[in-house]
């Protein structure tokens, strides 16, 4: 019997090499599929249980085309695996599209630095984290308007390196590529960055265990929301609600 050599499929970098030098449009369909994950695994990132416009199939095809806007823009010559390169840029599409169907709209940051206040506030006059019921009673609104509140805080909270500002070639960039490294930082900005680092430190060495298993997972780990569920044995809609409880309170924290 004569022996065949494995034919293994190339991997999503080497088709992106390929496409960039004959652009093959089957190439990018390949493409497409080998970063499919990468786009599910984005948008599984953003709870939409409160969204009326948007379901998370629509934020998928919003992600498919930030993935083959940063195919178009990315450079072989970039000392970046394409992997990370498209990963700023579908998360940036998917958040575009989020403010344009109104989920993140200015009067909802209005109405979540009201919701940071009213916590913030409770929180030292009770001298522990006030309940949902305190919270809505001091700013008049149902539970389900809480929740909403919480769940639009975590997305505004993810999104806020993602805004558009025009860079010297007057295209659009995100301003989470422009941010300088810490070499490049003044001596007062390094004593800002090392204080606001240690105020969050404290912060979360007071939270509950499980609060802080869940930021971990999700913001070092980088695990969907229904991963984190999967781990800790709840639902991925009771992950969100902790995750933007615990966003929301390290915000007062750190606003008080």
């Amino acid at each position: 019997m004569i022996a065949t050599e494995q034919i293994t499929k190339p991997d999503g970098e080497e088709l992106v090499k390929a496409y960039k030098m004959n652009g093959s449009e089957r190439l990018k369909e390949k493409i497409i599929q080998s970063f499919a994950p990468l786009v599910k695994h984005i948008v599984g990132r953003f709870n939409l249980t409160y969204s009326r416009t948007l379901s998370s199939e629509d934020l998928y095809q919003y992600g498919i085309l930030g993935l083959l806007k940063a195919l178009e823009r990315y450079k072989t010559e970039l000392d970046v695996p394409f992997k990370n390169y498209a990963y700023r840029r579908i998360h940036g599409e998917v958040v575009d599209a989020l403010r344009r169907e109104g989920v993140i709209g200015r009067d909802k940051y209005e109405k979540i630095r009201q919701l940071e206040e009213a916590i913030s506030d409770l929180t030292g006059q009770l001298g522990h984290e006030p309940a949902p019921d305190d919270v809505c009673s001091r700013l008049n609104i149902s539970v389900e308007e809480y929740y909403e509140l919480l769940s639009t805080a975590q997305l505004t909270y993810m999104t806020s390196l993602n805004n558009k500002i025009s860079d010297d070639e007057g295209t659009f960039v995100y301003r989470i590529d422009t941010l300088v490294d810490d070499k490049q930082l003044t001596p007062a900005e390094v004593v800002e960055k090392e204080n606001l680092k240690e105020n969050l430190k404290q912060i979360i060495h007071k939270l509950p265990e499980r609060e802080k298993i869940i930021l971990a997972l999700y913001f070092f780990e980088e695990l969907t929301l229904a991963d984190i569920g999967r781990v800790l044995g709840v639902s991925e809609a009771r992950i969100s609600q902790i995750l933007s409880k615990t966003l929301v309170k390290i915000r007062a924290e750190l606003n008080s």
